[in-house]
């Protein structure tokens, strides 16, 4: 396989990025320098490797799982099909939360998937703890490795649990609570596009409109959270003022914040 017939692969199957996907999978599979491949592009790689990864790629598979791992926040985290790919929006929350974590603080994540959120926040900031839940077995596995590769797993629980159930939070105390829920409206996965049907489709679902997580998480945080405490939310395209929303009907003060591109992206809400 040569990169101009990788790349003619992945761009025939309608593959945005797909300069940038075959040589990251040329490097990663056939250990071939990113730097030298414009002056490579017609030689011939013979890679066993790299032929099934090219093929799992044209498959629309996310580049994240074939590697699997990925960068967030600087930090190298392994992945698994039962976790979300981490997305350069996310860090937009975890910024907000070593900005406005008071020193010292015992935080929870809930829906960690593979700990990007929990993980990334706990090594930024030495002086935090944290719980972190998911419903999904799998999800747990590789965030508790993710914890382990960059040195945070003394400071954090992993606990499966399902976030819509009673009971859930009662009897914990926390001085903040991080969420990036499934907020995609059930109506709405069908039409996403193939890689994200790829991945864990309850960890996209968040029911008829998209915020039947916001609403429980929030109801339940009012009596799990410190005074002062907050919660701070990642939410989809067009959902910040129906969160706040949900977040002032509970007695909290909302904040909306925005990605690198703008859109609103982050809701924090505070403990009145």
């Amino acid at each position: 396989m040569t990169y101009n017939k990788a790349v003619a692969l992945l761009r025939g199957a309608g593959i945005e990025n797909a300069e940038r996907d075959a040589a990251i999978l040329f490097e990663h599979f056939a250990s071939v320098a990113g730097h030298t491949l414009p002056f490579r592009k017609n030689e011939e790689i013979d890679s066993p490797a790299l032929d099934d990864a090219l093929v799992r790629r044209r498959d629309r598979e996310p580049l994240q799982y074939i590697l699997g791992f990925w960068e967030f926040c600087g930090l190298r985290f392994e992945l698994n099909s039962d976790c979300l790919c981490p997305r350069p929006d996310t860090e937009t929350v975890v910024e907000l939360a070593i900005k406005n974590l008071p020193r010292g603080a015992h935080f929870c994540d809930i829906g960690t998937g593979s700990g990007a959120i929990a993980v990334s926040t706990l090594y930024l900031r030495r002086d935090t703890t944290g719980d972190a839940f998911d419903i999904s077995d799998g999800a747990l596995s590789a965030a508790r490795r993710n914890a382990e590769i960059n040195s945070v797993s003394d400071r954090v629980s992993f606990t499966q649990a399902d976030a819509l159930a009673e009971g859930f939070l009662e009897g914990r105390e926390y001085d903040a609570i991080i969420s990036n829920p499934p907020y995609i409206p059930a109506d709405v996965i069908p039409t996403l596009e193939r890689e994200v049907l790829l991945e864990p489709r309850r960890a996209l679902d968040g029911g008829d409109d998209g915020l039947v997580f916001y609403r429980a998480i929030t109801e339940k945080a009012k009596n799990a959270l410190k005074p002062n405490g907050f919660i701070l939310y990642e939410v989809g395209i067009g959902q910040a003022e129906d969160v706040a929303a949900i977040g002032e009907k509970n007695g909290f003060a909302a904040e909306i914040y925005p990605d690198l591109s703008g859109i609103p992206r982050a809701v924090l809400l505070r403990k009145l």
